[in-house]
């Protein structure tokens, strides 16, 4: 007994001593970043996800004024009523503790002011003499160095209050959905037993505890006038209104992809995103209808993400079908792997093409051709000879994609697409070699978006960003007269129409550029395409690498691409591309893709470059030797080649033959190869049963000849 006193007075004198002597409590010992747990918010407010602190738990600090007082109260009631009297610690709550504890032998009282069991939080002890005595010290420090409101604000954000909340605003949220600055008495009452004992006074697994623990702060409170007997008996009698506290995430691929990349500071109290949680919702559920219309083509995965032009803010990013789904690797993120985008890459070849003085009405040859062991295949096995840019790319052309790759140059074209952001692309682009044209190098569907996103904004790139206001810096990488040429010709359904048909599902009520890609094998569909507000770009597939049965992207992405973009527009102004006034709408010739000059029979219309001087230069000035005006053979074009389908009938693959005659010629004789086949007049049409070879096309009228050379190839008649 005797021996237990002295411990107390000792106790007492070292308090004494401590508030006399130490320090003030060191202000780097006060940092409150690691207990903030992390709000991840869509770009309206909506909560995506709410991301731990480093602590462990969830915790958001606030000031006291934003804590109810009725919690504040309460608090003060059940552990400390005297706390705005002593310095840190309460002297004869000492005393008792230390006395009750000497006679058990062990701690099994603690005495703590609000003080000492903030110290507690700050510097966690063992639970012994030596490490209660550390800790009356180190209150008495926090006295010294915090007045009572600051000890009462921190104790209040790093109290533990159970189901892994810290702090008075992590707990009125988890345990009852609200602010803490809204939490009624009653609710205020229960929280404030819990960090006593967080486990026994849980109120989901023992009500009865809980409720009897509310009661007894109630009654003291009453007690003590802080409150009226009336409100105490009220808020007694009041019902548990517990909420759910498990989270349920929302855009998991995003939230995945913001760990990752480290997007969200330590510590951050919260993250706002670019995303529009509500379009994402609806692509999301919009995808899985897609993939149960193609399931049985073997898909079964697909990829959305939609950015905004003018921020460069991704607006959603579906990454699979489902999340959770193990048995098709939903947690892989679509949008964030890299996969072969097929033709996809095509705008960027002619993109170069036409920054070094081409126009879309260029002609480039569509004919089977081989590149040393590179044998660039037709889609539909077909050629269609001279075409010009802009229906090689609206028919996705292969050949002349290829034909313009080698012209512009492989190192060109593989810094072109990494400016774009496509940093996957390695930086020696002839690793890949010619087939760089057609998607041989892997891309993110993220970053090819962003690459499009660029030609939407006229030639300049900025990063997509997930996070709000994050965008890259703005950097040209294309002239804004390349990028509206691109625009146009990717807009235009006319371009399309002779190799996909008359109807597509790119076909939209507003302008959209648009391009399809499907990778060798069929294990890749994508197609991307951007109206002047947003893009989208859509991934289907197997993330196993498994190939589709057959799938092309028309069918197996531009239908989702459709939806998408459908809903990406909802309620914006729809505009088409604006004519920059570098660019100007002019006629050419549809011979020479050049603009027409005084004898060009026909024209067309095209985008050209502003400025452009020279004309036509297959028909000149049309005067023949003597300054007559002799017959002209309109088509085919010399060095034309035809390509014979084997599985067509050989009578539907005549070769058209029409002229151009000067008025005063009335007939126009055609021959092949010296062979007469046909007369016609001045606007007639003959046909002529094409063989293969070379052939020598002439054609005479009572003004002179002209003749031309074309080259048919395929399998030999059959005998």
């Amino acid at each position: 007994m005797k021996r237990g006193v002295l411990r107390v007075a000792a106790a007492i004198g070292v308090a004494v001593a401590a508030y006399l002597l130490v320090p003030p409590y060191p202000r780097a010992g006060l940092e409150t970043r690691s207990l903030a747990s992390t709000r991840i918010l869509d770009r309206h407010g909506a909560l995506l996800y709410e991301q731990r602190a480093s602590a462990g738990g969830y915790g958001r600090w606030v000031e006291l004024d934003a804590i109810a007082e009725p919690l504040v109260l309460a608090t003060l009631s059940s552990e400390d009523a005297g706390f705005y009297r002593h310095p840190g610690v309460d002297p004869g709550g000492v005393a008792r503790a230390l006395w009750l504890n000497a006679r058990a032998g062990r701690v099994a009282y603690g005495g703590s002011t609000i003080t000492q069991q903030l110290a507690g939080l700050l510097q966690p002890r063992p639970r012994d003499l030596r490490g209660k005595l550390l800790e009356a010290i180190d209150a008495v420090r926090l006295e010294r160095a915090l007045d009572k409101q600051a000890i009462l604000t921190h104790y209040l954000n790093r109290a533990y209050y159970g189901r892994l909340a810290y702090g008075a605003e992590a707990a009125a949220q988890r345990f009852f959905g609200v602010h803490a600055d809204a939490l009624r008495l009653d609710q205020a009452a229960l929280l404030a037993a819990l960090p006593r004992a967080p486990s026994a006074y849980d109120p989901a697994r023992h009500p009865e505890a809980a409720l009897r623990r509310r009661r007894h702060i109630l009654t003291h409170m009453a007690a003590r006038g802080w409150i009226s007997e009336g409100d105490a008996e009220a808020a007694a009698a009041a019902p548990l209104d517990l909420v759910d506290a498990t989270q349920t995430p929302h855009a998991r691929h995003l939230l995945d992809h913001l760990q990752l990349t480290g997007a969200i500071a330590p510590g951050a109290p919260e993250a706002r995103t670019a995303l529009d949680l509500g379009l994402q919702r609806r692509l999301e559920a919009r995808l899985r209808m897609h993939l149960e219309d193609v399931q049985d083509r073997g898909v079964t995965q697909a990829g959305v993400v939609v950015i905004d032009n003018r921020t460069a803010e991704v607006l959603a990013m579906v990454g699979s079908r489902r999340y959770g789904e193990r048995d098709v690797q939903g947690a892989v993120n679509a949008t964030t792997a890299a996969r072969h985008p097929g033709s996809a890459l095509k705008p960027f070849v002619y993109a170069l093409a036409l920054e070094r003085g081409d126009a879309p009405s260029s002609l480039v040859l569509d004919a089977p051709a081989e590149w040393r062991d590179y044998h660039p295949r037709a889609l539909d096995l077909r050629h269609r000879g001279l075409v010009t840019y802009r229906d090689a790319l609206g028919g996705s052309l292969n050949v002349p994609a290829v034909r313009v790759a080698e012209r512009v140059g492989l190192d060109a074209l593989g810094r072109l697409l990494r400016d774009a952001g496509m940093d996957t692309v390695d930086e020696d682009p002839r690793r890949y070699g010619l087939a760089l044209a057609l998607g041989a190098a892997p891309v993110r569907l993220i970053d090819l978006a962003g690459a499009y996103s660029a030609l939407a904004r006229g030639g300049v790139y900025r990063r997509p960003a997930v996070l709000a206001g994050e965008g890259g810096e703005p950097r040209r990488i294309l002239s804004e007269a390349t990028a509206y040429q691109l625009s146009d010709m990717l807009a235009d359904a006319g371009a399309r129409r002779a190799v996909f048909g008359p109807e597509t599902p790119l076909e939209l009520p507003f302008a959209a550029a648009v391009k399809t890609g499907t990778s060798q094998a069929y294990c890749d569909n994508v197609v991307v395409g951007y109206t002047p507000e947003v893009t989208v770009a859509v991934w289907v597939g197997n993330f196993d690498g498994e190939p589709m049965r057959g799938v092309l992207s028309m069918v197996g992405a531009a239908p989702l691409w459709r939806d998408a973009m459908l809903a990406a527009m909802e309620g914006r102004a729809r505009r088409g591309f604006a004519r920059p006034a570098s660019v100007e709408r002019r006629p050419v010739c549809p011979a020479s893709g050049q603009p027409v000059g005084p004898s060009c029979p026909h024209a067309r219309m095209e985008e050209l470059r502003a400025g452009v001087e020279a004309t036509c230069d297959v028909h000149g000035s049309g005067a023949a030797p003597g300054g007559a005006r002799g017959p002209r053979i309109r088509s085919p074009a010399d060095g034309a080649i035809f390509v014979i389908d084997p599985a067509l009938p050989r009578r539907s693959q005549a070769i058209p033959l029409r002229a151009d005659l000067p008025a005063s010629d009335p007939r126009a004789r055609w021959a092949v190869d010296g062979v007469r086949v046909a007369e016609t007049d001045a606007r007639g049409t003959a046909y002529w049963a094409p063989t293969p070879g070379r052939h020598r096309v002439g054609l005479s009228s009572a003004s002179g000849e002209a003749q031309i050379e074309l080259t048919v190839e395929g399998p030999e008649e059959e005998r």
